[in-house]
């Protein structure tokens, strides 16, 4: 009776699915659906108040991208190079800038245009000093470190609640037909 219970739940399971009994394999059924929403390009949004040094100094033309709200994975873009910087992983690749589109405010670009092949770093410090994020990482190649500090949106939150204020009323002029002295001898 078990096994007849057993086989009906697979049964029902499958007609739920659509995919029979492939749907606990890989790449089936439910599990191919997330497949293809990585096909589609992200919105990467510039992050304000970032700062960036390169070598203890800032370079000219440069900007700091995220999906989200978090400040994983980023998207560095100095001069017309663009590096995506994936801080959990410690990971840094460089991209090609023909599959990076720009849109007003912008930019949209797929993970799965990431190469295979991550830059070699060394000497990574992913950090929360308070006031900012910090990822600092060397990029073994070019000896070059970047030090990047992402400041932490404001946490409005904990801010107390303005009370209502009633609407502004036009205050009286206590100038207006005056015959004071001083009103007559500067207000004409």
């Amino acid at each position: 009776m078990s096994g007849s219970i057993a086989l009906l739940a697979l049964t029902i399971l499958g007609a739920v699915n659509g995919s029979g009994t492939r749907a606990f394999t890989p790449g089936a059924g439910g599990f191919a659906a997330t497949a293809f929403a990585k096909d589609k390009p992200l919105s990467w949004k510039p992050i304000e108040d970032a700062l960036l040094r390169v070598n203890d100094s800032p370079p000219k033309e440069w900007g700091i991208y995220r999906t989200g709200k978090k400040n994983e994975p980023l998207l560095l873009q100095t001069g017309s190079r663009f590096l995506f910087i994936d801080a959990h992983d410690r990971q840094v690749f460089e991209l090609d800038p023909s599959k990076i589109e720009r849109k007003s405010g912008e930019l949209l670009w797929s993970l799965t245009d990431r190469p295979a092949k991550p830059l070699a770093t060394s000497d990574w410090v992913v950090d929360d000093i308070g006031a900012a994020f910090v990822v600092r990482v060397r990029l073994a190649g070019e000896n070059a470190l970047l030090d990047l500090q992402l400041p932490h949106p404001p946490d409005i939150g904990s801010l107390p609640q303005r009370p209502q204020t009633p609407a502004q009323t036009r205050r009286r002029n206590y100038f207006a037909g005056s015959t004071s002295g001083f009103c007559q001898s500067s207000c004409r």
